[in-house]
């Protein structure tokens, strides 16, 4: 919504103002708008595709209320309206801190909207009002991928079509406690086991459609398709788009089906940051002027404008969304990997039994989850090596060990929800255990600082014979 009041573009405001029509269950006739006259409601019920309105009677809607929806592709090009996917209230969003990141509030509150003011919202296979000329240019839903919808708005996209997103939530009066609320209300899935199947089929998924696997074939007639155009003369929008919209199209679809290749470069982090650990060097040059000078100013930028740009969702969400990188990153690497498979050896299964082998989703645990317990167990073990490190041999060149400590500590922390659930589901533990409802935490890694500084000082007096600084 915050991105589509700076559009400037005719045709995008129209689309928004047929979005929000058909989301009202106005018919195709605009019969719930008191302004459309009957000779314009016979005029939008023709099935033609020409133009129905004139520039004079598009601009005279527009300002007794917006343009009702009709199949008049100058009108509007839109193709389908998707909302974002809300979750019920449970313990595990509301005492846990979303440890999960159901909520994904970075997708659905940030990016989704600047994808919304470029006409390509990312369609979800849930929640989503699809146009049917829109539908029925590519034959329909396009099955054969576990990413079905993002397949098919893909496609539409590719015919000239655009796509709006519409928050309900957001829009009406904010002083109406009535008039903003979710459209649809879903639950998370049971277990952290059933989260990671979940995210392994949709970066699978995604995996499938960067690859451009023959995903559709032999799962549509085609013979039948090509009579099915015939007989229903479909003709889709023009293609052509302004460039920036071009490049930013492109920008997208990078985002959307390339992150499970990108999962690869954290499961990395963690590699060579155990790697910093346990040997107490370093794996990179540290240059301490370009540090102070150029990396340093950059962290701080890129964290002021993150939050400038992210404004509508709350802090803790931002913090749970950061966090998933690790957590997802062996699942969604997994998932990229399936599909290479299906690439490389072109011995596709077929989607039933692809789904057959996911395991069963009830049960309390899965492979994927072990990388994360074994990466997180690991990382303490290197922290303790790491001191231990320090205090024998490096006390005098800190910054040749404590760098990949604090950034072990760092992952320790992302992967320490998920791990923790993980424990308690395969333990049969109540969620409510290991937490830390005292905040005793920060107490414990207080005094832990406090006797590690301490014991440094003393350490380096009785080998300097006088103090560092």
């Amino acid at each position: 919504r915050g991105s589509s009041r700076t559009r400037k573009e005719e045709g995008r405001s129209n689309d928004r103002r047929c979005a929000r029509s058909a989301t009202m269950n106005l018919d195709a006739n605009g019969a719930a708008n008191p302004n459309f006259s009957k000779n314009r409601q016979q005029r939008a019920s023709k099935k033609d595709g020409a133009a129905l309105f004139t520039d004079d009677e598009k601009k005279k809607l527009a300002k007794e209320g917006g343009v009702p929806y009709t199949d008049d592709y100058e009108v509007s090009k839109l193709g389908w309206i998707q909302t974002p996917i809300y979750y019920q209230d449970c313990f595990e969003l509301e005492q846990l801190g979303d440890p999960c990141g159901h909520r994904n509030s970075l997708y659905y509150d940030a990016v989704h909207c600047g994808y919304d003011g470029y006409g390509t919202a990312s369609m979800m296979s849930t929640n989503a009002l699809i146009r049917r000329a829109a539908l029925d240019s590519v034959g329909g839903m396009q099955y054969g991928s576990f990413n079905e919808g993002a397949l098919t708005g893909q496609r539409m996209i590719s015919e000239g079509w655009d796509s709006a997103y519409f928050r309900k939530d957001w829009d009406g009066d904010v002083r109406d406690p009535e008039a903003r609320f979710p459209l649809v209300v879903g639950l998370v899935p049971e277990s952290v086991a059933a989260t990671m199947k979940y995210r392994k089929r949709v970066a699978q998924g995604a995996s499938e459609i960067m690859l451009q696997l023959p995903l559709t074939h032999g799962l549509m007639d085609d013979a039948w398709f090509k009579q099915y155009k015939e007989e229903r003369k479909i003709h889709p929008p023009d293609k052509a788009r302004p460039w920036p919209v071009v490049i930013m199209r492109f920008v997208i679809y990078f985002n959307e089906f390339f992150y499970p290749l990108s999962s690869l470069q954290w499961c990395f982090y963690a590699i060579i940051v155990a790697y910093m650990c346990y040997t107490g060097t370093l794996a990179f040059y540290l240059n301490p002027d370009m540090v102070c000078y150029a990396y340093m100013p950059y962290i701080l930028m890129c964290g002021l404008i993150n939050r400038a740009a992210t404004r509508p969702v709350a802090s803790m969400d931002s913090v749970a969304g950061a966090e998933t990188c690790f957590s997802f990153a062996w699942a969604n690497f997994a998932g990229f990997l399936s599909a290479l498979f299906d690439r490389v050896t072109c011995k596709k299964q077929s989607t039933k039994k692809r789904w057959g082998t996911q395991g069963a989703v009830k049960s309390r645990t899965s492979i994927l989850q072990l990388p994360n317990v074994l990466m997180f167990f690991t990382l303490i073990i290197g922290v303790f090596w790491g001191l231990w490190v320090f205090f024998t041999r490096s006390y005098n060149t800190p910054w040749d060990v404590l760098p990949g400590i604090c950034l072990a500590c760092y992952i320790i922390m992302s992967l320490l929800p998920v791990v923790r659930m993980t424990i308690q589901e395969y333990f049969g533990w109540s969620l409510e255990t290991l937490q830390d409802r005292g905040h005793m935490s920060s107490a414990v890694i207080l005094a832990i600082l406090a006797a590690w500084a301490s014991l440094w000082k003393f350490v380096y007096v009785a080998d300097q014979g006088s103090i560092m600084f």
